[in-house]
Parts: structure tokens; C-alpha cells; sequence
């Protein structure tokens, strides 16, 4: 079985591991010592549409950076005036950390995958901090800012990996719409997967490494130019996270915005 088919199959599984999570108590905020430098969200888990007045989404890509796919994605990101959040494996940044700089110089968040795409509840307390934190490490010294988000490997967690992306100031970020751009279904399905649901503050899913993903490169293109269409922005994580709350940039230390966890 393939990493992405495998991951996939996870996915479907991820409510479950939410619930799991809201009844261990998770939801608790807790500001970083670095809150001081930015807005930044609060200590949850992200997987339904947040309450944003404005017309917003955010495009999130995993797996990267990649050479071909991500180069291209930024060129269209830039040309619409958009911005999306990119969700890296410190294995990948750490073999191509001029896409990570490029990411972050253009406006994009870069945000945290594990170093090596391992299913993090699987993992005993040492390896899962190092999974996260070394691949936190390695965006705070390329970009210069550390990562807001952690996204585990296949959607896959428990109370730990929440708990130690609490540890390092990162909430956990899954998503709100699943493209399934790793099924390679062609880049009208993907974008139609994309838009057919379309409503403000929605996380978009898809990928920029892990395997071809040109048809994940022309889907963006057609969601770029529907978005502009119809009115919508396309925004960091971060940027929407923070439009959820008019009084959050008014706060060193935001409030919880209303995001919750799958029922």
C-alpha cells in the first residue's frame, strides 16, 4: 500500500481521534512566549469551517516542498494575489529550504508535517517531539518565524500529539474539504471537489509533494480563478484563524476563536 493510500484511508478515521481529544480535555489555550510578535491561535484542534464575515478560505498543501509542484503553485498564488498555507515535511524542506524561504518571503505560511510523514500516536514521546519540534526548528531558522500549525501525518492523533503541539505553540490544523488530489482524478475533479461546497472560512486539502501532482498544480489554477470569480480570497491559515475574531488583533494574547472539533 502506498504512503498516500494509506493515508487516506487514516483520514476517514480522524473524527473519531477528535473526539477522543475533546473528551480528554484538549481544549485549553495556553499563549507561546512569542505570542508578543503576532496574533497568533489559540491552543485547539481546526477541522470545521471557521465563522469569518469576510470571503475567505484557506488553501492548505501537504507534503512538500517539491521542486516542479510547489515553484508552480507560488507562481499561481502570486499571480492571483493569494496566499496559502504550506503544511512541510522537515525531511523535504531540509532538501529543497530554498522553496521554504520562497514560501515565507512571498507571503505564505509554512507550517509544521513532521520531519518523516510517521504516524505520530504510533510514536513514543521522544520520537513524536522530535518529529514535531525538529521540523519546528528547521521553519523558525529558514523563515524566521516558528510554525502556528502542526498537521499530523494521515489526519492521525490522540491526546499525546495534541498535548506536544501544545508544547511547542502550535495548534493542530486538519481540514474542512479533502480534495482526495492524491487519487490524481484529473484537475477538473479536483477543483470541482474544491468549489462544490464552497462557503467562507473553509480549510482546503491538498498536496505539492508525496508524488505527481500536476493535475494538483492545473486544479489550482481553475480554484484560483473561481475564487476570484465568485468574490472569495484566498488567505493563510493564520490570516483566516484571526478574521474568525474582529477583536483578536486587538489582543496580545488572542481569545479562542470558534473553531470546533467534528461531532
Amino acid at each position: 500500500m502506498s504512503r498516500h493510500i494509506e493515508d487516506r484511508a487514516i483520514h476517514r478515521h480522524g473524527p473519531g481521534f477528535l473526539r477522543l481529544a475533546a473528551a480528554c480535555g484538549l481544549l485549553v489555550w495556553a499563549a507561546p512566549a512569542w505570542a508578543q510578535a503576532a496574533p497568533q491561535p489559540s491552543r485547539t484542534v481546526l477541522s470545521e469551517p471557521l465563522p469569518v464575515a469576510k470571503q475567505e478560505v484557506a488553501l492548505t498543501f501537504d507534503d512538500g516542498p517539491s521542486p516542479g509542484a510547489t515553484r508552480q503553485i507560488l507562481d499561481l498564488l502570486r499571480s492571483h494575489g493569494a496566499h496559502a498555507t504550506f503544511f512541510v515535511l522537515g525531511a523535504e524542506l531540509e532538501r529543497f529550504p530554498g522553496l521554504g524561504v520562497a514560501e515565507a518571503r512571498e507571503g505564505n505560511e509554512v507550517a509544521d508535517h513532521g520531519m518523516t510523514h510517521k504516524s505520530l500516536p504510533s510514536l513514543g514521546k521522544a520520537r513524536m517531539l522530535y518529529e514535531l519540534r525538529a521540523t519546528a526548528d528547521l521553519i523558525r531558522e529558514l523563515t524566521g518565524k516558528p510554525p502556528a500549525f502542526a498537521r499530523p501525518p494521515y489526519g492521525n492523533m490522540d491526546q499525546r500529539v495534541v498535548q506536544t503541539a501544545r508544547s511547542l505553540h502550535m495548534s493542530v490544523a486538519l481540514w474542512t474539504t479533502d480534495t482526495l488530489d492524491w487519487q490524481t482524478p484529473g484537475a477538473a475533479t479536483i477543483a470541482r471537489r474544491a468549489l462544490q461546497n464552497l462557503k467562507p472560512g473553509q480549510i482546503i486539502l491538498m498536496h505539492d509533494g508525496g508524488g505527481p501532482r500536476q493535475q494538483t498544480v492545473q486544479a489550482v489554477g481553475t480554484i484560483l480563478g473561481a475564487l476570484d470569480a465568485r468574490g472569495y480570497k484566498a488567505v493563510t491559515l493564520a490570516q483566516l484563524v484571526q478574521d474568525a475574531r474582529p477583536s483578536v488583533a486587538r489582543h496580545v494574547a488572542p481569545q479562542a476563536p470558534s473553531a470546533r472539533l467534528l461531532a
